[in-house]
């Protein structure tokens, strides 16, 4: 089978990529690296980035594509229905990058429910803010409602660690079984955590609408896309607790310091799902699906249109 490696993540280096070219040699493969599609008839396998776009007009040029594997959890850089009115399957690679991922949420969570935030931002000022502890809202995890959007394998994950430290644990995600109505979720609440792909339905799920919903206090977390919020609603809506952002609608935001308005906010730079370790678990998991395919014809964690 012979594969294209299209595109080079920043975390990705060298000699990731080398290693990922001689394991996939281990199963016959040949591997083509570059920085663009060219035509090809003898491409069968397109391993891709985050930072490219496999359009439709792309998708065309390698007329015998087998499969598609997007080394990221998301997959909106694909045309999934191109992909899929031509027979190609689509795959992820979200175990790379899931332990990390759920560790920041619940970090986020953790540091915004306890006001860590903006008791900091009184320290800064050289404010010892002891005698106003009781105008901050710090619950204790058995004592707070966590919501979840999005209860894949990265949702999952979040809500075992939750539950393990005793918060009662809920989610939204028609796809699963217990899933609550989102304005339901919303409702019942302490702290929103989103966990799913961004998706026509799940387009700004997050809005005026669904936060009128939520009760003052509520706290979200956003380690998921960007786009899944709408971004000027979260900022005009005065009632929340705080929120942690880990991803924007536009990466960089313009003016990234403009989210940091309300005092109990985290702002990171898309980087939830970074570690140490994650070029290494990349090759790991390509070199896991692309094997699960030569054997079976299937790609370990496959997309559907």
């Amino acid at each position: 089978m012979k594969l294209l490696r299209w595109g080079q993540s920043a975390y990705e280096t060298d000699s990731n990529l080398k290693r990922e070219k001689d394991q996939l040699e281990t199963l016959g493969c040949s591997i083509v690296q570059q920085q663009k599609i060219e035509p090809s008839s003898d491409i069968q396998g397109l391993l891709v980035t985050s930072k490219v776009q496999v359009s439709a007009e792309r998708i065309e040029t390698l007329p015998n594509l087998e499969f598609i594997l997007t080394t990221t959890s998301g997959y909106e850089h694909i045309d999934l229905v191109a992909a899929h009115n031509r027979g190609i399957k689509v795959g992820r690679c979200p175990m790379a990058r899931k332990d990390a991922v759920v560790e920041t949420s619940l970090a986020m969570g953790l540091t915004l429910m306890r006001n860590l935030p903006a008791l900091h931002h009184q320290a800064q000022k050289n404010h010892w803010a002891r005698s106003t502890l009781p105008s901050y809202r710090m619950p204790r995890i058995k004592d707070v409602s966590i919501g979840l959007i999005g209860y894949g394998l990265i949702g999952k994950a979040a809500a075992r660690v939750w539950s393990d430290l005793g918060a009662k644990v809920r989610w939204h995600d028609p796809k699963f079984l217990g899933s609550l109505p989102l304005e339901e979720l919303c409702a019942m609440s302490d702290i929103i955590s989103l966990h799913c792909s961004h998706t026509p339905s799940s387009h700004q799920l997050i809005n005026t609408h669904s936060l009128q919903k939520m009760k003052p206090g509520t706290i979200i977390i956003n380690t998921a896309r960007g786009k899944c919020i709408d971004i000027e609603a979260l900022m005009a809506a005065d009632h929340l607790g705080g929120y942690g952002l880990d991803v924007f609608p536009q990466e960089p935001p313009p003016n990234l310091s403009q989210f940091a308005a309300h005092p109990n906010t985290i702002l990171l730079p898309h980087a939830a799902g970074y570690h140490d370790l994650l070029g290494d678990s990349i090759v790991q998991e390509v070199y896991d699906s692309v094997a699960l395919w030569l054997e079976e014809q299937r790609l370990l964690h496959p997309v559907e249109p």
